[in-house]
This record gives structure tokens, C-alpha cells and sequence, in this order.
């Protein structure tokens, strides 16, 4: 069985990925923490679960990041925790729209609907 919160939560990270500067702090760290991944998987943006949830706990990994960067990056952290999880939390249509927001404005492509998720 395929699990869709997985698939979500990795298809998130995939565009988080693809959006950040490929000669910036950020993804320089990510291919710094996870060494044994090829750097075309890195720039894919290919993480599986325990790998995003290592970089959700990682400060250091946050502390990479500028602005934009930080932004999109907390609110995937919070549409994570807060509505991909077992719990829902009740404004999780607006974390979702927050996220999709940040997102845009790192220069990932978004077209999730809100009826969709």
C-alpha cells in the first residue's frame, strides 16, 4: 500500500528542493548531510520520510537558509506537522495556502487545489 500523506509530504519536499539555489548555503548543506546521495538526487529533490523528518529537527539546516528560503520551509514544516500527521488542526486550509504561497514565491510550481488536499 501506498501511503498519500508519504507521497505528499515527499512530493513537497521534491519541489522545495528543485526551487532553492543550487550554488547556495542551503542546498550546499543538504548535499553535505546526506552524503551518500548522488547530487542528481539532491537536485531532484529525492528524500524519502526519514530524511525529511532528520532535516525538520536539524537547526543547522534551517540556519542555511535565507529569507524565502526559511519562509517556504517553515510553513512545509507546519502543513507537516500540523495536517499530514494523524492530527488535523482546524486552520489547516490556511496552512496550506500559506505553504502554497511560500512555495510560489521561491519559484516552486504550485497548482495543488485547495478541494484536492
Amino acid at each position: 500500500d501506498i501511503d498519500p500523506t508519504a507521497t505528499l509530504e515527499a512530493w513537497l519536499m521534491k519541489q522545495f528542493t528543485r526551487a532553492l539555489d543550487k550554488d547556495g548555503r542551503c542546498f550546499n548543506y543538504l548535499c553535505r548531510a546526506f552524503p551518500r546521495l548522488t547530487s542528481e538526487k539532491v537536485k531532484a529533490g529525492i528524500f524519502d520520510g526519514p530524511q525529511i523528518r532528520k532535516l525538520i529537527k536539524d537547526t543547522e539546516f534551517q540556519n542555511s537558509m535565507n529569507t524565502l528560503e526559511c519562509a517556504a520551509w517553515k510553513s512545509f514544516v507546519q502543513v507537516v506537522n500540523n495536517f499530514l500527521g494523524n492530527t488535523k488542526a482546524a486552520n489547516n486550509a490556511r496552512l496550506i495556502s500559506t505553504m502554497i504561497e511560500a512555495f510560489q514565491k521561491l519559484g516552486c510550481l504550485m497548482s495543488i487545489n485547495m478541494h484536492f488536499l
